[in-house]
């Protein structure tokens, strides 16, 4: 992990706290079209219809979490919200392996793991609205407190908590601002260098580098050792024959 010293430059944040709301990501949508600048970021105490990828729902029950969705304004295309994924995975999981003392892994695309169970998801949204430089919106969601009774019955075998991992809980105000801390040293590096170092820290932490994986993408499944993601933040999959595959979207199927 890279230190970050109090005198580095670091992204405008400027935080917003509400009680409960819809979804983090649509308030920042919302704002970014009206010409919020980059920096906004706004946290609800509970979401109602908060969402993941593919939009699927992300669960979101009030005091057992920490849920927030950040405006960024980079430069780039649309390509740049997937980088941007994999920037806020490695952000946030040291930020919480730092909070809660656990080793939190990434699983591609956008996982937060601890023992191979998801304590937390990324969800980066690309506009280009009318009159507006582009933004990503970037959401985060984490289970903090959420014990097992809370989950409901499809969540059990996948879905875990800093509480139930044996993490130290951290309390949700100090941990976003600590991932936040993190987000703003690598987008400052990604802006400056570009994605190489961001890939290489992503490589150190994600939990299933070298393991044989299965990716949905579409009605199609594609299996192979999964060797990493590449300079374009695709995975790669080395199939039996030796060749590679990489692959842009996709979801990874749990063993």
């Amino acid at each position: 992990m890279n230190p970050i010293g109090a005198e580095e430059k670091t992204l405008d944040w400027r935080i917003e706290t509400v009680g409960e709301t819809s979804s983090t990501n649509d308030l920042v949508s919302a704002r970014a079209r009206e010409g919020e600048p980059g920096g906004l970021v706004i946290r609800a105490i509970s979401q109602t219809r908060g969402r993941g990828r593919r939009g699927r729902s992300w669960f979101s029950p009030p005091g057992s979490g920490l849920y927030f969705s950040a405006l960024l304004r980079p430069d780039g295309k649309t390509e740049i919200s997937s980088l941007l994924t994999l920037l806020l995975g490695v952000a946030a999981a040291e930020g919480l392996a730092e909070a809660a003392s656990l080793r939190v892994g990434l699983k591609w695309p956008n996982d937060l793991r601890v023992n191979g169970k998801k304590i937390g998801g990324i969800l980066c949204e690309y506009l280009e609205p009318p009159d507006q430089p582009p933004a990503v919106v970037a959401g985060l969601g984490v289970n903090i407190t959420t014990s097992e009774a809370d989950f409901p019955p499809e969540l059990y075998e996948s879905a875990s908590s800093i509480l139930l991992s044996g993490g130290r809980v951290p309390d949700a105000e100090p941990l976003l601002r600590l991932i936040l801390r993190r987000i703003a040293f690598w987008y400052k590096e990604y802006e400056s260098n570009g994605f190489g170092a961001i890939r290489d820290q992503w490589l150190r932490i994600c939990d299933n580098l070298g393991e044989e994986t299965s990716v949905r993408v579409l009605d199609e499944t594609f299996s192979g050792i999964n060797n990493g993601i590449d300079e374009a933040g695709r995975l790669l999959l080395e199939k039996a024959d030796g060749s590679t595959q990489r692959i842009t979207s996709g979801e990874v199927e749990l063993p």
